[in-house]
């Protein structure tokens, strides 16, 4: 159960980094917004429009970018107990 919390701690962790630091913030000049890594779910339109579309959101691209950030913590998290085990076994 500890282990399970410690994965997923980290994997929510790693997407809001992710989202974040990745994050394209072009409103201030005439530009869209978008979040997401490596798949962008979320989109803002900004800037002077004649139309302004509706902000895009996509729940499969978001669901991607958490099982890859999950994925990616559940490998290192394998890695890392392998390597001590070995290192303790020899």
């Amino acid at each position: 159960m500890r282990r399970i919390l410690f994965i997923a701690g980290f994997s929510v962790l790693l997407f809001v980094v992710l989202t974040c630091v990745t994050a394209s913030i072009e409103t201030p000049s005439d530009g869209n917004d978008t979040f997401g890594f490596p798949f962008r779910f979320y989109k803002i339109y900004g800037g002077k429009r004649s139309f302004y579309p509706p902000n895009e959101f996509s729940v499969v691209m978001m669901l991607l970018d958490v099982v890859i950030a999950t994925l990616v913590v559940w490998i290192s998290n394998v890695t890392f107990i392998k390597l001590r085990t070995k290192n303790e076994n020899a």
